[in-house]
Protein backbone atom coordinates (compact mmCIF):
# COMPACT_ATOMS: atom_id res chain seq x y z
CA UNK A 1 0.00 0.00 0.00
CA UNK A 2 2.70 1.80 0.26
CA UNK A 3 3.41 2.46 -3.71
CA UNK A 4 -0.43 3.83 -3.50
CA UNK A 5 0.94 6.43 -0.98
CA UNK A 6 3.92 7.80 -2.47
CA UNK A 7 1.73 8.06 -6.06
CA UNK A 8 -1.36 10.02 -4.07
CA UNK A 9 1.13 12.53 -3.01
CA UNK A 10 2.01 13.11 -6.41
CA UNK A 11 -1.09 14.01 -7.44
CA UNK A 12 -1.98 15.70 -4.00
CA UNK A 13 -1.71 19.13 -5.69
CA UNK A 14 -4.23 18.01 -8.18
CA UNK A 15 -6.95 16.59 -5.70
CA UNK A 16 -6.61 19.76 -3.43
CA UNK A 17 -7.46 22.06 -6.85
CA UNK A 18 -10.32 19.39 -7.47
CA UNK A 19 -11.84 19.84 -4.71
CA UNK A 20 -13.36 23.49 -5.21
CA UNK A 21 -13.91 22.81 -8.83
CA UNK A 22 -16.54 19.90 -7.73
CA UNK A 23 -18.03 22.34 -5.38
CA UNK A 24 -17.85 25.38 -7.28
CA UNK A 25 -19.52 23.11 -10.05
CA UNK A 26 -22.07 21.50 -7.73
CA UNK A 27 -23.44 25.34 -7.09
CA UNK A 28 -23.45 26.07 -10.55
CA UNK A 29 -25.71 22.38 -11.05
CA UNK A 30 -28.18 23.87 -8.57
CA UNK A 31 -28.60 27.13 -8.93
CA UNK A 32 -27.35 28.23 -12.35
CA UNK A 33 -28.62 26.96 -16.29
CA UNK A 34 -24.87 27.15 -17.70
CA UNK A 35 -22.63 24.12 -18.32
CA UNK A 36 -19.64 25.83 -18.61
CA UNK A 37 -18.36 25.16 -15.17
CA UNK A 38 -19.46 21.03 -15.96
CA UNK A 39 -17.54 21.29 -19.12
CA UNK A 40 -14.23 22.52 -17.27
CA UNK A 41 -13.99 20.09 -14.32
CA UNK A 42 -14.64 17.03 -16.72
CA UNK A 43 -11.43 18.30 -18.96
CA UNK A 44 -9.70 18.30 -15.66
CA UNK A 45 -10.53 15.35 -14.23
CA UNK A 46 -10.07 14.11 -17.84
CA UNK A 47 -6.06 15.39 -17.68
CA UNK A 48 -5.77 14.51 -14.19
CA UNK A 49 -6.76 10.73 -15.37
CA UNK A 50 -4.11 10.76 -17.99
CA UNK A 51 -1.43 12.02 -15.62
CA UNK A 52 -2.38 9.29 -13.54
CA UNK A 53 -1.88 6.74 -15.81
CA UNK A 54 1.12 8.24 -16.60
CA UNK A 55 2.36 8.18 -13.24
CA UNK A 56 1.55 4.51 -12.50
CA UNK A 57 2.66 3.35 -16.25
CA UNK A 58 6.37 4.50 -14.91
CA UNK A 59 6.13 1.68 -12.15
CA UNK A 60 8.68 -1.10 -12.84
CA UNK A 61 6.65 -4.40 -11.37
CA UNK A 62 9.98 -6.20 -11.31
CA UNK A 63 11.24 -3.84 -8.48
CA UNK A 64 8.04 -4.58 -5.92
CA UNK A 65 7.39 -8.66 -7.11
CA UNK A 66 10.19 -10.19 -4.83
CA UNK A 67 9.16 -7.07 -2.14
CA UNK A 68 5.57 -8.51 -2.24
CA UNK A 69 6.34 -12.11 -2.24
CA UNK A 70 8.43 -12.15 0.40
CA UNK A 71 5.81 -10.18 2.25
CA UNK A 72 2.50 -11.86 1.34
CA UNK A 73 3.27 -14.86 0.05
CA UNK A 74 2.46 -16.29 -3.39
CA UNK A 75 -0.97 -14.05 -3.13
CA UNK A 76 1.69 -10.80 -3.07
CA UNK A 77 1.61 -11.35 -6.99
CA UNK A 78 -1.56 -11.09 -7.16
CA UNK A 79 -2.10 -8.13 -4.73
CA UNK A 80 0.43 -6.08 -6.62
CA UNK A 81 -1.00 -6.77 -9.66
CA UNK A 82 -3.96 -4.95 -8.03
CA UNK A 83 -2.09 -2.00 -6.49
CA UNK A 84 -0.28 -1.34 -9.79
CA UNK A 85 -2.78 -1.94 -12.69
CA UNK A 86 -6.64 -2.22 -10.76
CA UNK A 87 -6.19 1.04 -8.63
CA UNK A 88 -5.16 3.60 -10.76
CA UNK A 89 -8.16 2.68 -12.93
CA UNK A 90 -10.70 2.05 -9.80
CA UNK A 91 -9.55 5.80 -8.56
CA UNK A 92 -9.67 7.18 -12.04
CA UNK A 93 -13.72 5.68 -12.29
CA UNK A 94 -14.17 7.12 -8.61
CA UNK A 95 -13.28 10.52 -10.13
CA UNK A 96 -15.79 10.04 -12.95
CA UNK A 97 -18.40 8.81 -10.20
CA UNK A 98 -18.04 12.25 -8.44
CA UNK A 99 -18.51 14.31 -11.96
CA UNK A 100 -21.43 12.54 -12.60
CA UNK A 101 -23.19 12.24 -9.21
CA UNK A 102 -22.55 16.43 -8.78
CA UNK A 103 -23.37 16.84 -12.67
CA UNK A 104 -26.58 15.81 -12.48
CA UNK A 105 -27.22 16.94 -9.30
CA UNK A 106 -31.04 17.85 -10.59
CA UNK A 107 -31.74 14.62 -12.71
CA UNK A 108 -35.07 13.18 -10.84
CA UNK A 109 -34.57 10.18 -8.80
CA UNK A 110 -31.04 11.44 -7.76
CA UNK A 111 -28.89 9.39 -6.83
CA UNK A 112 -30.03 6.41 -8.16
CA UNK A 113 -30.70 7.79 -12.04
CA UNK A 114 -27.29 8.46 -12.29
CA UNK A 115 -25.78 5.48 -10.76
CA UNK A 116 -27.60 3.30 -13.21
CA UNK A 117 -26.77 5.22 -16.23
CA UNK A 118 -22.96 5.04 -15.05
CA UNK A 119 -23.30 1.01 -14.42
CA UNK A 120 -24.84 1.51 -18.12
CA UNK A 121 -21.50 2.93 -19.11
CA UNK A 122 -21.75 6.74 -19.05
CA UNK A 123 -18.86 8.72 -19.04
CA UNK A 124 -16.84 5.26 -18.97
CA UNK A 125 -14.64 6.18 -21.92
CA UNK A 126 -12.58 8.04 -19.42
CA UNK A 127 -11.36 5.28 -18.09
CA UNK A 128 -10.46 3.40 -21.82
CA UNK A 129 -8.42 6.71 -23.02
CA UNK A 130 -6.38 6.51 -19.40
CA UNK A 131 -6.02 2.96 -20.70
CA UNK A 132 -4.78 3.21 -24.16
CA UNK A 133 -2.63 6.04 -22.66
CA UNK A 134 -1.15 3.72 -20.20
CA UNK A 135 -0.69 0.96 -22.91
CA UNK A 136 1.24 3.44 -25.47
CA UNK A 137 3.45 4.87 -22.33
CA UNK A 138 4.61 1.58 -21.27
CA UNK A 139 6.17 0.76 -24.31
CA UNK A 140 8.81 3.71 -23.93
CA UNK A 141 8.11 5.15 -26.91
CA UNK A 142 9.59 9.08 -27.33
CA UNK A 143 6.67 11.90 -26.92
CA UNK A 144 7.03 12.44 -30.65
CA UNK A 145 5.90 9.14 -31.88
CA UNK A 146 3.68 7.98 -28.02
CA UNK A 147 1.56 11.24 -28.47
CA UNK A 148 -0.04 10.90 -32.20
CA UNK A 149 -0.23 7.15 -31.12
CA UNK A 150 -2.56 8.23 -28.51
CA UNK A 151 -4.19 10.28 -30.40
CA UNK A 152 -4.70 7.92 -33.55
CA UNK A 153 -5.62 4.82 -31.02
CA UNK A 154 -8.49 7.07 -29.27
CA UNK A 155 -10.24 8.44 -32.62
CA UNK A 156 -10.20 4.38 -33.38
CA UNK A 157 -11.71 3.47 -30.60
CA UNK A 158 -14.44 6.32 -30.61
CA UNK A 159 -15.08 5.18 -34.22
CA UNK A 160 -15.38 1.42 -33.34
CA UNK A 161 -17.35 2.04 -29.83
CA UNK A 162 -19.55 4.37 -32.12
CA UNK A 163 -20.17 1.79 -35.13
CA UNK A 164 -20.50 -1.44 -33.66
CA UNK A 165 -23.76 0.43 -31.40
CA UNK A 166 -25.16 1.53 -35.05
CA UNK A 167 -24.30 -1.78 -36.38
CA UNK A 168 -25.87 -3.75 -33.61
CA UNK A 169 -29.64 -3.47 -32.36
CA UNK A 170 -29.96 -2.78 -29.03
CA UNK A 171 -30.45 -6.33 -28.22
CA UNK A 172 -28.23 -9.27 -27.48
CA UNK A 173 -24.91 -8.06 -29.89
CA UNK A 174 -25.08 -4.63 -27.18
CA UNK A 175 -24.24 -7.41 -24.29
CA UNK A 176 -21.73 -8.98 -26.33
CA UNK A 177 -20.02 -5.63 -27.11
CA UNK A 178 -20.08 -4.34 -23.08
CA UNK A 179 -18.76 -8.19 -22.45
CA UNK A 180 -15.78 -7.73 -25.49
CA UNK A 181 -15.30 -4.00 -23.78
CA UNK A 182 -14.47 -5.85 -19.92
CA UNK A 183 -12.50 -8.72 -21.57
CA UNK A 184 -10.15 -6.52 -23.64
CA UNK A 185 -9.87 -4.28 -20.75
CA UNK A 186 -8.75 -6.60 -18.62
CA UNK A 187 -6.63 -8.62 -21.14
CA UNK A 188 -4.34 -5.77 -21.82
CA UNK A 189 -3.50 -5.30 -18.16
CA UNK A 190 -3.00 -9.12 -17.33
CA UNK A 191 -1.40 -9.31 -19.77
CA UNK A 192 1.21 -6.57 -19.79
CA UNK A 193 1.49 -7.55 -15.76
CA UNK A 194 2.20 -11.16 -16.45
CA UNK A 195 5.41 -13.06 -16.35
CA UNK A 196 3.81 -16.66 -16.51
CA UNK A 197 5.64 -18.77 -19.40
CA UNK A 198 1.41 -19.33 -20.52
CA UNK A 199 0.41 -15.88 -19.92
CA UNK A 200 -1.64 -15.65 -23.54
CA UNK A 201 -3.78 -18.44 -22.75
CA UNK A 202 -3.83 -17.40 -18.96
CA UNK A 203 -4.75 -13.54 -19.58
CA UNK A 204 -7.64 -14.72 -21.95
CA UNK A 205 -9.16 -17.44 -19.70
CA UNK A 206 -8.88 -15.15 -16.32
CA UNK A 207 -10.20 -11.31 -18.16
CA UNK A 208 -13.18 -14.07 -20.42
CA UNK A 209 -14.09 -15.11 -16.83
CA UNK A 210 -13.66 -11.69 -14.45
CA UNK A 211 -15.84 -10.23 -17.81
CA UNK A 212 -18.49 -12.49 -17.42
CA UNK A 213 -18.67 -11.99 -14.15
CA UNK A 214 -18.95 -8.26 -14.05
CA UNK A 215 -21.50 -8.15 -16.60
CA UNK A 216 -23.41 -10.66 -14.34
CA UNK A 217 -23.06 -8.69 -11.63
CA UNK A 218 -24.11 -5.37 -13.58
CA UNK A 219 -27.31 -7.19 -15.08
CA UNK A 220 -28.44 -8.55 -11.58
CA UNK A 221 -27.90 -4.92 -10.26
CA UNK A 222 -30.21 -3.86 -13.10
CA UNK A 223 -32.57 -6.90 -12.58
CA UNK A 224 -33.08 -6.67 -8.56
CA UNK A 225 -33.44 -2.32 -9.13
CA UNK A 226 -36.03 -3.08 -11.54
CA UNK A 227 -38.00 -5.64 -9.55
CA UNK A 228 -37.54 -3.63 -6.05
CA UNK A 229 -38.61 -0.02 -7.53
CA UNK A 230 -41.69 1.08 -7.53
CA UNK A 231 -44.17 0.81 -10.67
CA UNK A 232 -43.69 3.85 -12.51
CA UNK A 233 -41.07 4.99 -10.95
CA UNK A 234 -38.07 6.58 -12.79
CA UNK A 235 -35.56 3.73 -11.70
CA UNK A 236 -38.22 1.59 -12.93
CA UNK A 237 -38.21 2.57 -16.57
CA UNK A 238 -34.34 3.27 -16.57
CA UNK A 239 -33.32 -0.47 -15.24
CA UNK A 240 -36.56 -1.78 -17.35
CA UNK A 241 -34.94 -0.11 -20.61
CA UNK A 242 -31.00 -0.97 -20.29
CA UNK A 243 -32.34 -4.56 -19.91
CA UNK A 244 -34.16 -4.69 -22.47
CA UNK A 245 -31.41 -2.99 -24.55
CA UNK A 246 -29.23 -6.02 -23.21
CA UNK A 247 -31.20 -8.74 -24.39
CA UNK A 248 -32.98 -9.05 -21.83
CA UNK A 249 -37.26 -9.40 -22.47
CA UNK A 250 -38.62 -10.00 -19.40
CA UNK A 251 -39.01 -6.34 -18.25
CA UNK A 252 -41.38 -5.63 -21.39
CA UNK A 253 -44.95 -6.64 -20.31
CA UNK A 254 -44.20 -4.97 -16.62
CA UNK A 255 -43.13 -2.00 -18.31
CA UNK A 256 -46.55 -2.33 -20.42
CA UNK A 257 -48.96 -2.89 -17.66
CA UNK A 258 -46.95 0.07 -16.23
CA UNK A 259 -47.41 2.60 -18.86
CA UNK A 260 -51.06 2.09 -18.92
CA UNK A 261 -51.78 2.45 -14.99
CA UNK A 262 -49.41 5.45 -14.39
CA UNK A 263 -50.53 7.58 -17.95
CA UNK A 264 -46.60 7.54 -18.76
CA UNK A 265 -46.72 7.52 -22.53
CA UNK A 266 -43.95 9.03 -23.00
CA UNK A 267 -42.23 5.35 -22.61
CA UNK A 268 -44.41 3.74 -24.60
CA UNK A 269 -42.27 4.52 -27.64
CA UNK A 270 -39.15 3.47 -25.80
CA UNK A 271 -40.95 0.24 -25.55
CA UNK A 272 -42.73 -0.16 -28.90
CA UNK A 273 -38.47 -0.21 -30.14
CA UNK A 274 -37.72 -3.45 -28.24
CA UNK A 275 -41.65 -4.63 -28.94
CA UNK A 276 -40.26 -4.45 -32.76
CA UNK A 277 -36.77 -5.27 -32.46
CA UNK A 278 -37.56 -8.57 -30.24
CA UNK A 279 -40.56 -9.67 -32.66
CA UNK A 280 -43.16 -9.31 -29.45
CA UNK A 281 -47.18 -8.16 -29.84
CA UNK A 282 -48.60 -5.96 -27.50
CA UNK A 283 -51.96 -7.35 -25.95
CA UNK A 284 -53.83 -3.98 -25.53
CA UNK A 285 -57.67 -4.07 -26.02
CA UNK A 286 -59.00 -1.32 -28.65
CA UNK A 287 -60.12 0.41 -25.56
CA UNK A 288 -56.56 0.88 -24.00
CA UNK A 289 -55.11 1.85 -27.15
CA UNK A 290 -57.23 4.50 -27.66
CA UNK A 291 -56.45 5.34 -24.24
CA UNK A 292 -53.15 5.78 -24.53
CA UNK A 293 -53.50 7.65 -27.63
CA UNK A 294 -55.71 10.69 -26.57
CA UNK A 295 -53.16 11.79 -23.58
CA UNK A 296 -50.13 12.71 -26.14
CA UNK A 297 -50.40 15.17 -28.82
CA UNK A 298 -51.22 13.67 -32.22
CA UNK A 299 -46.54 14.17 -32.82
CA UNK A 300 -45.92 12.38 -29.90
CA UNK A 301 -48.00 9.40 -30.96
CA UNK A 302 -46.12 8.19 -34.49
CA UNK A 303 -44.57 5.02 -33.20
CA UNK A 304 -47.93 4.34 -31.96
CA UNK A 305 -49.68 4.39 -35.41
CA UNK A 306 -46.51 2.87 -36.89
CA UNK A 307 -47.56 -0.18 -34.65
CA UNK A 308 -51.14 -0.13 -35.58
CA UNK A 309 -50.46 -0.06 -39.36
CA UNK A 310 -47.72 -2.87 -39.19
CA UNK A 311 -50.11 -5.44 -36.71
CA UNK A 312 -53.22 -3.70 -38.66
CA UNK A 313 -54.97 -2.74 -35.81
CA UNK A 314 -57.74 -0.63 -35.96
CA UNK A 315 -59.70 1.69 -33.61
CA UNK A 316 -63.25 2.87 -32.96
CA UNK A 317 -63.32 5.57 -35.69
CA UNK A 318 -65.66 8.28 -33.86
CA UNK A 319 -62.53 8.21 -31.21
CA UNK A 320 -59.80 8.64 -33.48
CA UNK A 321 -62.14 11.62 -35.98
CA UNK A 322 -62.83 14.03 -33.24
CA UNK A 323 -58.89 13.26 -31.75
CA UNK A 324 -57.75 14.26 -35.10
CA UNK A 325 -60.23 17.17 -34.98
CA UNK A 326 -59.03 18.67 -31.70
CA UNK A 327 -55.35 17.41 -32.17
CA UNK A 328 -55.37 19.65 -35.73
CA UNK A 329 -56.30 22.79 -34.47
CA UNK A 330 -53.90 23.24 -31.76
CA UNK A 331 -50.92 21.15 -33.83
CA UNK A 332 -50.50 23.17 -36.86
CA UNK A 333 -49.64 20.33 -39.68
CA UNK A 334 -46.69 21.93 -41.46
CA UNK A 335 -44.74 21.44 -37.63
CA UNK A 336 -45.26 17.82 -37.00
CA UNK A 337 -44.80 14.53 -39.14
CA UNK A 338 -47.61 12.29 -39.04
CA UNK A 339 -46.41 10.15 -41.82
CA UNK A 340 -47.92 6.89 -39.47
CA UNK A 341 -51.07 8.63 -38.08
CA UNK A 342 -52.22 9.79 -42.15
CA UNK A 343 -51.41 6.29 -42.89
CA UNK A 344 -53.55 4.84 -40.66
CA UNK A 345 -56.27 7.32 -41.02
CA UNK A 346 -56.76 6.79 -44.51
CA UNK A 347 -57.67 3.00 -43.58
CA UNK A 348 -60.85 4.26 -42.17
CA UNK A 349 -61.92 5.63 -45.83
CA UNK A 350 -63.97 2.39 -47.29
CA UNK A 351 -66.53 1.86 -44.54
CA UNK A 352 -66.44 6.21 -44.04
CA UNK A 353 -66.42 8.26 -47.05
CA UNK A 354 -69.42 10.30 -45.97
CA UNK A 355 -67.36 11.62 -42.56
CA UNK A 356 -64.08 11.91 -44.37
CA UNK A 357 -65.81 14.56 -47.32
CA UNK A 358 -67.72 16.01 -44.54
CA UNK A 359 -64.44 16.80 -42.44
CA UNK A 360 -62.81 18.11 -45.40
CA UNK A 361 -65.69 21.09 -46.10
CA UNK A 362 -66.24 21.66 -42.51
CA UNK A 363 -62.54 21.50 -41.28
CA UNK A 364 -59.43 24.27 -40.96
CA UNK A 365 -56.24 23.71 -43.63
CA UNK A 366 -54.21 21.03 -41.93
CA UNK A 367 -57.34 18.26 -41.44
CA UNK A 368 -58.01 19.27 -45.78
CA UNK A 369 -54.14 18.55 -46.17
CA UNK A 370 -54.38 15.39 -43.69
CA UNK A 371 -57.65 13.75 -45.69
CA UNK A 372 -55.81 14.79 -49.01
CA UNK A 373 -52.93 12.65 -48.05
CA UNK A 374 -54.80 9.69 -46.50
CA UNK A 375 -56.27 8.85 -49.61
CA UNK A 376 -53.36 7.74 -51.12
CA UNK A 377 -53.59 4.19 -49.21
CA UNK A 378 -56.46 3.62 -50.93
CA UNK A 379 -57.78 2.29 -54.30
CA UNK A 380 -61.03 3.51 -54.55
CA UNK A 381 -62.00 5.20 -57.97
CA UNK A 382 -64.44 7.86 -55.90
CA UNK A 383 -61.11 9.33 -54.04
CA UNK A 384 -59.19 9.22 -56.80
CA UNK A 385 -62.26 11.40 -58.71
CA UNK A 386 -61.95 14.02 -55.45
CA UNK A 387 -58.14 13.85 -55.34
CA UNK A 388 -58.13 14.94 -59.38
CA UNK A 389 -60.67 17.67 -58.33
CA UNK A 390 -58.71 19.33 -55.98
CA UNK A 391 -55.60 19.21 -57.82
CA UNK A 392 -57.02 22.08 -59.26
CA UNK A 393 -57.47 23.61 -56.28
CA UNK A 394 -55.87 27.75 -55.58
CA UNK A 395 -55.03 26.80 -52.53
CA UNK A 396 -51.08 25.46 -53.21
CA UNK A 397 -50.97 22.89 -50.36
CA UNK A 398 -53.88 21.30 -51.46
CA UNK A 399 -53.10 21.09 -54.38
CA UNK A 400 -49.50 19.58 -53.73
CA UNK A 401 -51.06 17.20 -51.63
CA UNK A 402 -53.90 16.19 -53.69
CA UNK A 403 -51.35 15.89 -56.77
CA UNK A 404 -49.11 13.63 -54.72
CA UNK A 405 -51.58 11.24 -53.76
CA UNK A 406 -52.54 10.12 -57.18
CA UNK A 407 -49.03 9.56 -57.90
CA UNK A 408 -48.84 7.25 -55.00
CA UNK A 409 -52.59 5.19 -55.84
CA UNK A 410 -51.85 5.33 -59.63
CA UNK A 411 -48.37 5.29 -59.62
CA UNK A 412 -47.53 7.42 -62.74
CA UNK A 413 -46.88 10.87 -62.79
CA UNK A 414 -47.43 12.71 -66.01
CA UNK A 415 -46.92 16.02 -65.17
CA UNK A 416 -42.96 14.86 -64.57
CA UNK A 417 -43.23 12.69 -68.28
CA UNK A 418 -44.56 15.59 -70.14
CA UNK A 419 -42.84 18.67 -68.37
CA UNK A 420 -45.77 20.37 -67.71
CA UNK A 421 -47.48 21.84 -64.63
CA UNK A 422 -49.88 19.19 -63.00
CA UNK A 423 -52.71 21.41 -63.03
CA UNK A 424 -52.56 21.98 -66.64
CA UNK A 425 -55.28 20.67 -68.56
CA UNK A 426 -53.36 17.32 -70.54
CA UNK A 427 -52.23 16.48 -66.87
CA UNK A 428 -55.94 16.44 -65.80
CA UNK A 429 -57.33 14.62 -68.92
CA UNK A 430 -54.41 11.92 -68.71
CA UNK A 431 -55.58 10.99 -65.30
CA UNK A 432 -59.22 11.20 -65.64
CA UNK A 433 -58.77 8.89 -68.64
CA UNK A 434 -56.29 6.61 -66.23
CA UNK A 435 -59.59 6.76 -63.65
CA UNK A 436 -62.04 6.01 -66.00
CA UNK A 437 -60.06 2.64 -67.37
CA UNK A 438 -59.89 1.53 -63.31
CA UNK A 439 -63.52 2.17 -63.97
CA UNK A 440 -64.29 0.08 -65.88
CA UNK A 441 -62.34 -2.71 -65.19
CA UNK A 442 -63.95 -2.73 -61.92
CA UNK A 443 -66.93 -3.41 -63.51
Amino acid sequence: MQIIKEQLKRINNFLILLIPLLIVNLIFNIKYDWGGVSVITRIYIMVLSFYISFIFSQIDSDEYREKYTEAYGRKGVYLLFIVLRIFPFFFIYILTILFTLINYINTPNWPIEPILRLFDGRYSNTVIYSLILFIILRQKIKPGISIPLFIIFSILYFTLDKSLYMIFDPSYGVIAIKISKYIIFLFILIYDYSKDKWKIIKSIFISSLIGAIIQTFVALLFAITFFTSSIGSSSFYISGKILLKSGFIFPIDDMLQSILNSKNTGEIRNVLKFIDIYGKEINYSIQEWEKLLVQNKIEMNEEIFKYLNKHNIKLDFEVIKNYASSQLLISPLASADLTEFIKHFGGYYIDNKKEFYELYNSFNLSMKIVILESLAYTDDTDAMDFLLDKVTSVELLESDAAYSSLKKITKIDPALGSGKEKYNVDVIMYFREYISEIKKGKQ
